[in-house]
């Protein structure tokens, strides 16, 4: 009887580094905390070069510590040196230049910006076409949002047509349209029922859904500010309180802190266990690079 033989796989087994996972520990850990690399350029006995062309705030978020030799400069993770640095240079660009393995820009930027990097993309160039590209859908998609808050307040879609359109004659045109402007618009129709007289209405002014007619008060409006500043609060790093937490811890699971931060952890505050690994997030609604099958670097 014939017996079917062992397959050979020619794929090799994925390593952690290349499915974005940081697994090795940095090499000075006393340097881990974004604080501390910022006191090795503050503070030390021979300070920082004045004249360097790079800003500290930079050299600090690549990972960088002064190592009081002129501009010369080592990573707190992979221990990697950088000197000579010249105007235009990006720390961060740099850092993954000739150190695409340091685990420190693979959780703060991830694989794709490294691979980016390796192919001789301009980050800037990419990003300010990004920008101007996506400028008018991001202006339309602010407009919706802050038009279906103002629905989910009961306001007519009729109204709040109007008052979209009365911004946008108080203002400028690159003027952002927010919930409360147009909340505190309508309220203002309220107490005069003429103000939306003659208004001529944009077709893009309309919400997308529909909303029954009810009264609004002040309180209303700060408690949605004040949710929303709530929800906020808890995608914050719970280390610094200033960047957005999006490191997952493995195998735990639990998202604390941002990447500036996470490396200086060994245990999860959560949980206490062991963190054995680290990856950065990529939320559905954030707008990153990819690679496509054929390496390329594409904006979502």
């Amino acid at each position: 009887m014939a017996t079917p033989s062992k397959q050979k796989h020619d794929t090799a087994k994925p390593t952690p580094a290349s499915l974005g996972i940081s697994t090795m520990k940095p090499k000075f850990q006393q340097y881990a905390l974004p604080s501390k690399r910022h006191e090795s350029f503050t503070e030390a006995s021979v300070p920082w070069p004045e004249t360097s062309p790079v800003k500290v705030e930079d050299l600090v978020a690549a990972g960088l510590v002064n190592t009081g030799v002129g501009d010369s400069v080592r990573c707190y993770h992979c221990g990697g040196g950088l000197r000579n640095w010249e105007t235009g240079d990006d720390p961060m660009e740099q850092h993954a230049k000739w150190y695409p393995t340091c685990q420190h820009v693979l959780i703060t930027k991830g694989k794709t910006y490294i691979h980016c990097v390796e192919a001789g993309e301009n980050h800037e160039h990419m990003s300010e076409q990004r920008s101007n590209s996506s400028s008018d859908n991001s202006a339309s998609q602010q407009q919706q949002e802050s038009m279906q808050a103002a629905a989910e307040f009961g306001y007519s879609e009729e109204n709040i047509a109007i008052a979209a359109s009365l911004f946008r004659e108080r203002n400028v045109v690159s003027s952002k349209l927010r919930g409360s402007d147009l909340v505190s618009i309508l309220m203002e129709m309220e107490d005069d029922p003429d103000l939306g007289l003659n208004v001529n209405v944009s077709e893009s002014c309309s919400p997308t859904s529909p909303s029954n007619n009810a009264d609004v008060e002040g309180d209303d409006l700060q408690n949605l500010v004040l949710e929303n500043d709530r929800l906020k609060a808890l995608y914050d790093c719970k280390i610094c309180l200033d960047n957005r937490a999006d490191v997952i811890f493995l195998p735990c699971g639990h998202i604390v802190s941002c990447p500036q931060c996470a490396p200086a952890l060994d245990l999860c505050p959560v949980c206490r266990k062991s963190i054995m690994g680290l990856v950065k997030a990529q939320f559905a609604n954030k707008r990153n690079y990819v690679d496509n099958d054929y390496g390329e670097c594409d904006a979502l």
